[in-house]
C-alpha cells in the first residue's frame, strides 16, 4: 500500500507527520512529490524517512504543479492496491494506516473509498481539539451518510483528503478521466470523493484512529483578513468560491457519461447541472432548487455574503494561484 504525500515549504512540520506514520504494522511505501520548497524540505524527509528506515520513492516534477495537481501527479505515477493521501502538516494517530487498510481488504475489486473523523487543533492551542464532524454539524454528518449522495456535493469534500483511502478500481476510475479532473477539479479530494459517490461506495469509519488536522495561520483566508476589511474579504472569497464549484461541477458533468453507473450518479449529475451555472447571476429561484436538493455550501464563511453575492453579480473574475485556491477551501 501507498501513502501520497506531497510537500511545498513544510520543512518544520514534516518530522512530526512522518514519523506518525511509522506507527503502524501495516508495511507501507511513502510516496512522495516535492513541489519545488525553497527551504529544506527535501533535506528534511530524506533523512527522517532514513532514520525511520521507511521505503521512500521519490516522483519530482520538473515544474511547479500546486495543488491539486500535485497529489493527482502522484496518484497518476504509483501503482498500489491502497492509496492513502498525506498532507505534510498534520499529525496521524497511531494505527490509522492499519484500521483503513483492514476496512479496504474486503473491497479491492471495487472503487470503494474511506475516511474518517478528523481532529482539529491550533499550533498556538494544542489541546483545545475539534472533531470535524462538530465543526460541520453531526446531523448534517449524519444524514448524508444514510442518504447519499452526501450534502454539499461539489461545495465541500465531506470526507478531507487526508483521511482518505481508496482502492486501485477508484484509481482506475481517475486515470480515464484525469485529463478533465486536472483542468476542473478544484481539488483532489473533492474529485476522488465525487467520483466514488457516483461509481463506487464510500464508507464513514467510526470509532478508529484519525488524523489530527493542524489549522495553518498561514492560509490564504488570514491573509486576506490582515489586507482588507471583512466586508471586502468575504465578497470576494465567496466570488471564488462560486467559480470554483462551478468549474469542478463542469468537469464532472464533461466526465459523467463514461463513468461507470453507479447508483447515484443520475442525481448527482442533476446538482452538477445546477452548481454548473453558480458563477452566474442567480435568481431566488434557482438558489431556492439548490436549497432542495442540499446543495446550497454552508461553509466556515457567511452564508449571508455568499448568498448576496450570487443574487447580485456575475462571479469576479479573481485569479488566485493553485495554493491559494487550495488553502482558501479549508
Amino acid at each position: 500500500m501507498s501513502v501520497l504525500l506531497a510537500t511545498y515549504n513544510g520543512s518544520r512540520y514534516l518530522e512530526d507527520q512522518i514519523r506518525s506514520l511509522n506507527q503502524n504494522s501495516t508495511p507501507f511505501t511513502l510516496d512522495w512529490l516535492d513541489d519545488h520548497s525553497s527551504d529544506n524540505t527535501r533535506s528534511v524527509v530524506r533523512k527522517i524517512a532514513r532514520d525511520a528506515s521507511m521505503v521512500l520513492r521519490e516522483w519530482h516534477q520538473a515544474q511547479h504543479l500546486g495543488l491539486p495537481g500535485s497529489f493527482f501527479q502522484l496518484v497518476e505515477c504509483v501503482e498500489a492496491d491502497v492509496y492513502l493521501f498525506c498532507d505534510q502538516d498534520d499529525i496521524w494517530e497511531p494505527g490509522k494506516i492499519d484500521a483503513t487498510v483492514a476496512h479496504l481488504l474486503g473491497y479491492f475489486g471495487t472503487p470503494t473509498l474511506c475516511f474518517s473523523d478528523s481532529i482539529l487543533f491550533y499550533e498556538g492551542a494544542p489541546t483545545a481539539c475539534r472533531r470535524w464532524s462538530e465543526v460541520i454539524g453531526k446531523k448534517k454528518v449524519s444524514k448524508a451518510l444514510r442518504k447519499p449522495p452526501m450534502f454539499e456535493m461539489f461545495s465541500r469534500a465531506i470526507a478531507p483528503g487526508h483521511t482518505q483511502g481508496f482502492t486501485r478500481p477508484l484509481r482506475e476510475i481517475y486515470l480515464t478521466h484525469r485529463e478533465i479532473a486536472r483542468k476542473h477539479a478544484f481539488m483532489h479530494d473533492w474529485w476522488m470523493h465525487d467520483i466514488a459517490i457516483a461509481s463506487g461506495v464510500v464508507h464513514f469509519l467510526s470509532d478508529v484512529p484519525t488524523v489530527f488536522w493542524r489549522q495553518n495561520p498561514d492560509g490564504f483566508c488570514e491573509g486576506l483578513r490582515a489586507r482588507t476589511r471583512k466586508w471586502i474579504r468575504d465578497w470576494r472569497t465567496m466570488q471564488l468560491f462560486r467559480r470554483v464549484m462551478s468549474r469542478h461541477a463542469r468537469g464532472f458533468i464533461l466526465a459523467a457519461p463514461t463513468l461507470p453507473p453507479g447508483k447515484h450518479l443520475e442525481r448527482l449529475l442533476g446538482i452538477a447541472k445546477l452548481i454548473e451555472a453558480l458563477d452566474l447571476q442567480q435568481t431566488p429561484a434557482a438558489l431556492f432548487r439548490l436549497a432542495r436538493c442540499g446543495a446550497l455550501p454552508q461553509t466556515s464563511y457567511s452564508t449571508f455574503y455568499f448568498l448576496i453575492s450570487c443574487l447580485l453579480s456575475n462571479a469576479v473574475p479573481v485569479e488566485p494561484t493553485s495554493h491559494n485556491e487550495s488553502r482558501a477551501a479549508k
